[in-house]
């Protein structure tokens, strides 16, 4: 379904279940049935550094790139937010925006501009351009200094 939506191929089914044996929070769905999908991936320091760089595969991340059930966290990528109706585009957005704020605000979190409308919608969130990395990267840095806050 994320495919279709964003007309372009994004990882494989079997490298998805291995990013959320990883991190323990990777794939997400909503609806009923499911019309809205989300990927999320928190990053180890190394991950970090490697997306700023270019050198991170999001299709099949390096396993050392992840968060082991989040622990040792230095960013969070978003890999995939589609939704097939404008009200499940809005609930993804408020789901991704949500584990934004509340887990991973005193981090980096990183998302490709896939789609025009995947752009401005980042843009209206205060996300940046990011040179250096990968194609269509935007940034949006750490939202609070203290990461003990945050898990």
């Amino acid at each position: 379904m994320a495919e279709l939506l964003m007309s372009s191929k994004i990882a494989a089914p079997d490298s998805v279940a291995e990013m959320d044996r990883i991190t323990g929070m990777t794939a997400w769905v909503t609806g009923d049935p499911v019309d809205g999908i989300f990927l999320t991936l928190p990053l180890s320091k190394l991950g970090e550094l490697a997306v700023r760089d270019g050198s991170y595969d999001p299709d099949n991340p390096d396993p050392l790139h992840l968060c082991v059930d989040g622990k040792g966290c230095a960013g969070f990528y978003i890999g995939v937010y589609a939704g097939a109706t404008r009200e499940a585009r809005k609930r993804v957005m408020t789901a991704a925006a949500v584990m934004r704020v509340e887990l991973f605000s005193a981090y980096p979190c990183f998302a490709r501009g896939a789609t025009d409308d995947g752009k401005r919608s980042m843009a209206s969130l205060g996300f940046q351009p990011c040179d250096g990395g990968l194609p269509d990267l935007y940034v949006q840095e750490a939202l609070v200094a203290d990461r003990s806050r945050v898990a």
